[in-house]
């Protein structure tokens, strides 16, 4: 079962991954508005679906190690209460101490059944509020008319896409996981176990570009006037957040005694 959920939460995972990069890849014309609103009605479905599909893998986890717990006190107390029976005559060799150690370990048992239960009542009630919750939640760029934008940050985290040269004239874009550490970018691929330098923001300067007919590009520029790195977020409320906590970073304001 934990293997079968893990892999349609992969399933999911990767179904997310191709309706973001076709979200990704949207031109900025008016015209094309019919088709973003389709495109984001996609991405929100595949978001859901993999948020779903993760829980249930874990509720999955944590049930297979709620019975590790108990695989090995069960027997044990079966075992020892069998003796107990079939031994009549020994019985007296079993003090009040032993009688109280299996009363002990039997509502530990107990217990940990009952921690089992209340976790998958605690799973199911989420599962049916993450059904019943408004599709907004999962579609991008869903408040673009007037996003909630926090310019005060001094550090960021999440998704963006990053472009790399593959060619003279040919590009590709690749969505990872992006997070800033003091005034260093840092960037973690899907399975790493750990992120690494990708730009030292000290001094540097970001600034919105226009690239590929893409949405929501900018461009962090090196202290020397290099043309660093180019991103891409998801929607407006990310990308100007992310603009601003750079610039924020980059003028060392995360160093001050009171960064706000």
């Amino acid at each position: 079962e934990v293997s079968t959920l893990k892999d349609l939460f992969g399933l999911a995972s990767n179904e997310h991954d191709v309706s973001m990069a076709k979200y990704s890849r949207l031109p900025k014309r008016k015209e094309n508005e019919k088709l973003k609103a389709e495109v984001a009605k996609e991405v929100a479905n595949a978001r859901r679906k993999q948020h779903l599909s993760s829980l249930q893998y874990y509720c999955a986890l944590n049930a297979l190690q709620y019975r590790k717990r108990v695989a090995m006190m069960e027997p044990m107390l079966g075992y020892t209460r069998g003796q107990i029976n079939f031994f009549k005559k020994g019985a007296e060799m079993f003090s009040k101490r032993m009688d109280s150690f299996l009363s002990s370990v039997s509502d530990m048992v107990q217990s940990i059944q009952g921690e089992l239960d209340a976790e998958a009542e605690k799973m199911r009630i989420s599962q049916q509020d993450l059904i019943a919750v408004n599709e907004a939640v999962y579609t991008p760029d869903s408040d673009v008319t007037s996003p909630s934008i926090n310019r005060n940050l001094i550090q960021k985290a999440g998704y963006l896409n990053l472009r790399n040269k593959t060619g003279l004239v040919t590009t590709t874009w690749e969505r990872l996981y992006f997070f800033t550490q003091g005034g260093n970018l840092m960037c973690q691929p899907r399975g790493a176990v750990a992120g690494g330098l990708i730009q030292d923001l000290d001094n540097c300067s970001v600034m919105a570009v226009d690239c590929e007919d893409r949405r929501y590009c900018f461009q962090i520029t090196t202290p020397t006037g290099k043309a660093g790195i180019t991103l891409q977020a998801e929607s407006r409320k990310e990308y100007e957040e992310w603009i601003c906590a750079i610039n924020n970073i980059s003028r060392q304001i995360y160093l001050t005694d009171n960064p706000e």
